[in-house]
């Protein structure tokens, strides 16, 4: 008996390890891969959702231009700031602020459903002041939500690489400026779906969810373009 509980325990410890050593591994692929895992992060949470919301086989052009629009921000990014170690702050603040804004964006649709959100949008889409407040004022949530995960990746960020305090987003008034750029992309970026529209099928929820995803991405390209002119004009 005290043999077989040996062997037991023996057996416990051996695959105790293997899963210790797997999960440092993956941790190590992740770090090593951080920019792709941080796109299909994102990209898998925009789908989510469009799917979710799909109505029309035509619909499926809309997650076709937002892989397009997320999978080419992401490479400008780390273009932009290549990761040495592990992720960039433009990367982790493009994580957590999608989660945080999806996650608002759940609270937003108890007050006016997407689609009834979505159709206010088409009525204004040429007007980007028009969109933008229709952005502030019925979804509320989500631009808090995106602001918070923005906020958690300087938190973040300064606790686990020290060193990140001198990249651009790891201090708290760049961090705040890259918000700013991802909401005028988001507005941007929902009018530009809605023009595509005209070739590619109905502006409907799938079509406005991939405008906002794709044009924040596109929002924290341009904020680190300035952002690299600026420190390039200072050397």
């Amino acid at each position: 008996m005290l043999l077989l509980r040996f062997f037991d325990a023996r057996g416990f410890v051996v695959q105790a390890g293997l899963m210790t050593e797997f999960a440092l591994s993956l941790s190590g692929t992740l770090r090593r891969h951080a920019m792709a895992a941080s796109a299909l992060a994102v990209l898998g949470a925009a789908w989510w959702w469009q799917l979710a919301a799909l109505q029309h086989a035509r619909d499926l052009v809309w997650l076709a231009l937002t892989a397009f629009s997320v999978l080419s921000g992401f490479a400008a990014l780390g273009w932009l700031r290549p990761a040495r170690v592990g992720i960039t702050a433009p990367q982790a603040m493009m994580l957590l602020g999608t989660l945080g804004m999806l996650g608002g964006l759940t609270l937003d649709v108890h007050h006016a459903g997407l689609a009834a959100i979505a159709s206010m949008f088409t009525a204004r889409a040429p007007d980007f002041l028009a969109v933008a407040r229709l952005h502030l004022e019925w979804l509320p949530a989500m631009h808090l939500g995106m602001l918070a995960g923005g906020l958690g990746a300087l938190a973040w960020l300064r606790r686990v690489r020290p060193g990140c305090r001198r990249q651009f987003c790891a201090r708290f008034l760049q961090n705040i400026a890259c918000s700013g750029w991802m909401m005028l992309g988001m507005v941007a970026g929902v009018i530009l779906y809605y023009r595509l529209a005209a070739w590619f099928g109905s502006a409907g929820v799938p079509a406005m969810l991939g405008g906002m995803i794709g044009g924040m991405v596109w929002g924290m390209v341009v904020s680190v373009s300035i952002y690299r002119v600026y420190i390039g004009l200072r050397a």
